[in-house]
């Protein structure tokens, strides 16, 4: 069995916080809406991938976020041709630096919405 992968799906503490983040800092692409049992999706392409942003739904408990380390995804990384110019293209864009080339690396990291960490990689 060959195994494709299709997508990640957030859950956001605010939807429309996150899906402007995605959309105007990381140029993220709105593919579609739509309400899958009730409950709302935004779906979108960013930096060639799909993820799915959603609210909470129903009665469900839902554990804040911390800004502390935790399980699961964490971190959503994406390539660029120039880290220098990707970093002060993002920060104009209201993006928050976290660590910017930590020991000289070509990397940065960013905050994003719901504490998923926004990475971005020079390509070599």
């Amino acid at each position: 069995m060959d195994y494709e992968f299709h997508h990640v799906h957030l859950r956001c503490e605010d939807l429309d916080a996150a899906v402007d983040f995605y959309k105007n800092v990381l140029n993220g692409k709105i593919t579609e809406h739509v309400a899958l049992g009730g409950m709302p999706i935004v779906r979108m392409e960013v930096g060639g991938q799909r993820l799915f942003l959603s609210p909470k739904f129903g009665d469900i408990d839902v554990e804040p976020t911390s800004g502390k380390a935790r399980w699961g995804v964490y971190q959503l990384a994406f390539l660029v041709d120039d880290i220098d110019a990707a970093v002060e293209e993002l920060k104009s864009r209201g993006a928050q630096a976290q660590n910017i080339k930590p020991s000289g690396n070509p990397i940065a990291f960013f905050s994003g919405p719901d504490n998923v960490q926004i990475e971005l990689m020079q390509r070599s």
